[in-house]
């Protein structure tokens, strides 16, 4: 037999050094450097990026290796006892002060909420769902920002308001002008509401009417006014119940002024003389008394087609009286209305 076909026992001591030396490799491969084994690990603090190549096993041991320090009110995505299993990004959201004005006081919060709403769903500041706050729940936050609180309330109310009386005015002729008598007194009536009244930081700032119910209703206060005027004419006080100013024509019961077919009587089938004056009956009704200035007292006992309106026509005995009057104008005072 050929010597080649043999090779040498190993001896029991090389045997352990083989051991040994790939003991050795496996474990500087996995602790000393084999770039096989490291992750790479993306870490955004306030949106700036830091990439590093570890070994660590968590979050927490990657964050320690990259020098990023956690504040107690920092959030850190994943969690940082999340087991790193390859390639991995952490997000890392600082807490930043947030200050909150209400009730008159400041209560300042940490907190690395993106948004006021969230602020305020992880902290404890008493906010109740019908308070308002400025700027709104879905702003975003950033460090210091002041968020005013403004406490709004809604209360149911009963009130009970007067209705006030109306006062009703009565012309009475009776009565001299100037003069007042009270009919009625009357009475305020009486409305019950039932409100929403609103209230901003316990200040009112609006309400609205639910329903209205009215307890009482009012009763008229009704007062007599005296239209009756006087006035002095030659001495005499005469008293009047009503005055106007008019245009006056005048004239006489003679051909000139009436035409051929005159017969010397008015409308009313009066004699036609000083003391007769011709009206439109929708303004001065026909056998009213009156007063006109510069002619004296007189009753409405004609008519006449040119006379419409404010426009009285009044009578002479003879044509040179009514040519001297001429056209006027003047006051006519209304003494005593025909009884209907």
């Amino acid at each position: 037999m050929s010597q080649g076909l043999f090779r040498s026992p190993v001896s029991y001591t090389q045997r352990v050094l083989l051991a040994a030396l790939v003991v050795a490799a496996i474990l500087s491969a996995w602790f000393g450097g084999g770039p096989w084994f490291q992750r790479q690990v993306s870490i955004l603090v306030d949106g700036e990026a830091v990439v590093v190549k570890t070994r660590a096993e968590t979050v927490r041991a990657a964050l320690t290796v990259a020098g990023v320090t956690i504040g107690p009110r920092d959030v850190v995505i994943p969690e940082p006892g999340t087991r790193i299993t390859g390639d991995t990004v952490v997000e890392v959201r600082r807490a930043v002060p947030v200050i909150f004005c209400l009730d008159g006081l400041e209560m300042r919060v940490l907190s690395a909420a993106s948004t006021v709403g969230e602020v305020l769903e992880a902290s404890r500041v008493p906010v109740r769902p019908s308070d308002r706050l400025d700027p709104p729940r879905g702003s975003v936050v950033t460090p210091g920002l002041r968020v005013t609180v403004t406490r709004v309330v809604n209360s149911y109310q009963h009130r009970e308001d007067p209705i006030p009386r109306k006062v009703v005015r009565l012309d009475d002729m009776s009565m001299d002008l100037g003069q007042t008598r009270t009919v009625q007194e009357g009475q305020d009536g009486l409305l019950h509401r039932l409100l929403i009244v609103t209230y901003e930081n316990a200040v009112e700032v609006s309400s609205r009417v639910v329903s209205e119910t009215v307890l009482a209703e009012p009763v008229d206060k009704i007062v007599r006014h005296g239209t009756a005027g006087t006035i002095v004419r030659d001495g005499q006080t005469i008293r009047f119940l009503k005055a106007m100013s008019v245009t006056a024509t005048a004239y006489d019961p003679g051909p000139i002024s009436c035409g051929t077919s005159a017969d010397g009587y008015t409308a009313l089938g009066l004699k036609a003389t000083r003391g007769i004056i011709a009206v439109d009956p929708r303004v001065i009704p026909l056998w009213t008394k009156v007063y006109v200035d510069g002619y004296g007292f007189a009753v409405a006992g004609d008519t006449g087609s040119a006379i419409k309106g404010a426009r009285v026509d009044v009578c002479f005995d003879t044509y040179d009286e009514a040519v001297r009057w001429g056209v006027r104008r003047v006051k006519v005072y209304i003494l005593e209305l025909p009884s209907s």
